[in-house]
């Protein structure tokens, strides 16, 4: 897997360039280019299958953490409706829980929709189980109170980017190259 961040911001430069105003704006989101390895064509079906059903529908699966423990945050949830900015309130976490710099965490609005989110800065859960956990990139969805968070295991959705999902068969019942774009919308 290879992710990228898109930024939907951009600098602007004085005539003679020699200063930039950096301009933020919503709608920065993570995509990710995605290759499978060499796999028996009976492993390979279902995957091949939920890749066509995703250039219509979407697809949502786990961000791979590579080994990093997220730990057992317990069961996160949104505290306060419409928030904004770069910090999410969340309440539901095991008292103490470590939020560390680098952490992944995925928001689910009312429609089930995950939104992906990086955390920026070390944050702790208080006794209460409450946690001000600030993100980049900034929140562009309001989520509801109470809407779910992933902390242990976040997920990317997106669309399948492209306008055709390919593989190859190869001898022995293999499949190989299959690889696919998926993009987070909204």
């Amino acid at each position: 897997m290879t992710p990228a961040f898109v930024d939907n911001g951009a600098t602007m430069r004085s005539a003679t360039n020699a200063k930039g105003l950096r301009l933020n704006r919503l709608g920065n989101h993570f995509r990710a280019a995605v290759t499978m390895p060499i796999s028996r064509a009976d492993d390979a079906a279902g995957l091949i299958a939920d890749l066509i059903a995703a250039k219509e529908e979407g697809l949502r699966m786990a961000y791979p953490l590579q080994g990093v423990d997220q730990g057992v945050p317990g069961a996160p949830v949104v505290n306060g409706a419409a928030q904004a900015g770069k910090t999410i309130n969340l309440r539901g976490l095991t008292p103490g829980y470590i939020a560390r710099k680098g952490f992944w965490v995925s928001i689910v609005n009312e429609a089930g929709q995950h939104f992906l989110h990086n955390v920026r800065a070390e944050a702790t859960a208080n006794a209460g189980g409450l946690l001000a956990l600030p993100i980049n990139p900034m929140l562009r969805y309001a989520f509801a109170d109470g809407a779910a968070v992933f902390l242990a295991q976040p997920m990317i959705e997106g669309e399948i980017s492209g306008n055709e999902q390919s593989w190859q068969i190869v001898r022995g019942g293999r499949i190989t190259g299959l690889a696919f774009m998926i993009e987070e919308m909204g």
